[in-house]
């Protein structure tokens, strides 16, 4: 797409859109969202970049997004089990109501949001090729 208009400002709106994926992905647990749909927010976002602007990664890259993902997601279950296995009083919990109130859940849902967020743009590229 070589249209000026549409270049110049969603060049401008990308950062917003972005902002309000990662705001839905980090207060997904004091409000509806989380990582899914922060995930799908920020993998629509990067989609209409491709769609507007060209071709983004190289192939390599695109799977090393994916493996990434998979062990954020894996870190974020695995501090979740050791935090029930901690004692109370010195596990990482915060203050009710605050950003990081649940303490480790915030890694998960990061991990997550990128698993689906690199699941839109991998879907994307497996359609463009065979096209």
């Amino acid at each position: 797409m070589h249209d000026y208009v549409t270049r110049v400002v969603f060049r401008y709106m990308l950062l917003f859109v972005l902002l309000y994926g990662f705001y839905v992905i980090m207060h997904g647990h004091l409000s509806p969202g989380g990582g899914f749909s922060g995930g799908m927010i920020v993998g629509l976002g990067l989609l209409l970049y491709i769609l507007i602007f060209g071709q983004l990664w190289k192939p390599n890259f695109r799977q090393m997004i994916i493996d990434l993902a998979i062990i954020f997601v894996g870190i974020g279950g695995i501090l979740e089990v050791i935090k029930f296995l901690i004692p109370h009083e010195h596990g990482p919990v915060g203050i009710p109501g605050t950003l990081f109130s649940v303490g480790i859940m915030s890694v998960a849902n990061f991990g997550i949001s990128i698993l689906v967020t690199s699941t839109i743009l991998a879907i994307y590229y497996m359609i463009s090729e065979e096209a």
